[in-house]
């Protein structure tokens, strides 16, 4: 485990990506220094930082006196403070919509259990959620998902594109050019090409 420096914001997690890499994005691309934490597993009683976690969980962040859980909680919490959120109660709603899709796009990804499941899942569920993140971008000119500018529901999209291509749905993925064009164009962003040639290569989700 890394060293702490006090100055500046903490993130507790583990060494891969998984609910942990979109804070690490939105840090990356606020300009925020952080200390990345990356814990071993398993991630035992004994562990410090399990005992001061709200839910004896991670991910888990410190910024000075604030102390907060849960991973949509944490990214909300730093695209409110670095004006990632969205311009307008219209844009801040939208932002939360595609972060919410997230959920039912990745949840399956772990609880799918039969081979039924899972081939429900590659032709129905995820080209409904694909095909609605299409129409999202390219009704909003097909660079970002909301408003003029990156926010944080780009990097939702994009750390949801790097795990389907992860769990081998990168086929389905490809179906949807504006999508692959989305996910390349953010990954040329000079900070996150920068952050990613230095993250741990192990690619856990």
């Amino acid at each position: 485990m890394s060293s702490i420096s006090n100055n500046i914001p903490t993130l507790h997690y583990f060494n891969g990506r998984g609910r942990g890499e979109a804070t690490r994005l939105l840090l990356t691309l606020a300009g925020v220094e952080f200390n990345d934490i990356r814990h071993p597993l398993p991630f035992t009683d004994d562990n410090e930082i399990k005992q001061k976690a709200t839910y004896k969980q991670l991910p888990y962040y410190v910024d000075g006196d604030f102390e907060i859980a849960q991973a949509q909680a944490i990214e909300n919490y730093i695209a409110s403070k670095y004006n990632l959120a969205g311009d307008n109660i219209f844009e801040k709603a939208r932002v939360l919509s595609i972060a919410s899709s997230v959920l039912d796009i990745r949840t399956p990804l772990f609880t799918n259990d039969t081979d039924e499941k899972k081939l429900k899942y590659k032709n129905e569920t995820l080209p409904r959620f694909l095909s609605a993140w299409d129409k999202i971008l390219v009704d909003n000119g097909g660079k970002y998902f909301v408003g003029s500018k990156l926010s944080a529901a780009d990097v939702s999209a994009y750390c949801t594109l790097e795990m389907l291509y992860a769990f081998n749905y990168k086929n389905v993925v490809d179906r949807y050019p504006n999508l692959t064009l989305f996910k390349s164009k953010f990954e040329s962003i000079p900070s996150i090409s920068t952050y990613q040639s230095k993250r741990p290569a192990n690619p856990l989700f």
